[in-house]
């Protein structure tokens, strides 16, 4: 126990002494600062006020379309998405489940070819995917981590 007491002081004092040295340790750490502004498509800490399926207006050089989903319970709010043909569109994700159930809506085809592969983002958050001009037809919009029946629709161009 007396060589315990004795230890104890005499590593802090050598790692003080490594310190003042200008060594530094096999280790850092990085205080933990404030985020950055998220990137375009990156999701958002605040959910929307009410969101719905319905197409909305979105500002100049941004897609003609934008579609609100929502993610709660493990499922859409909806199933049946439409957009126009040729046009880029977004769909603006709320994920409603908790932290850690992330989501994410891939564009696929009828056959399961994935044409459009998002980023998932986190429970609580929420994201606004671009995807580019499709022909028209019918597709499939899926959750990739819950490739599910509530978490896959159909996205009708047209």
């Amino acid at each position: 126990m007396r060589l315990l007491r004795l230890a104890l002081p005499l590593a802090a004092s050598l790692a003080v002494a490594a310190c003042a040295a200008g060594e530094s340790p096999g280790w850092t750490y990085a205080p933990a600062t404030s985020a950055p502004p998220a990137p375009s498509g990156a999701p958002s800490a605040e959910p929307s006020a009410a969101p719905s399926a319905e197409p909305t207006d979105v500002a100049s050089g941004a897609p003609g379309t934008t579609i609100e989903l929502v993610a709660s319970g493990i499922e859409f709010d909806t199933l049946e998405i439409t957009v126009p043909a040729g046009e880029p569109f977004a769909i603006h994700l709320v994920n409603q489940d908790p932290p850690g159930v992330p989501h994410d809506v891939d564009i696929e085809t009828a056959e399961g070819a994935v044409l459009q592969d998002t980023d998932t983002v986190d429970g609580g958050g929420e994201v606004t995917y671009t995807y580019d001009p499709l022909d028209a037809g019918e597709y499939v919009f899926q959750c990739s981590i819950h490739p599910i029946p509530n978490m896959t629709g159909t996205l009708i161009v047209e």
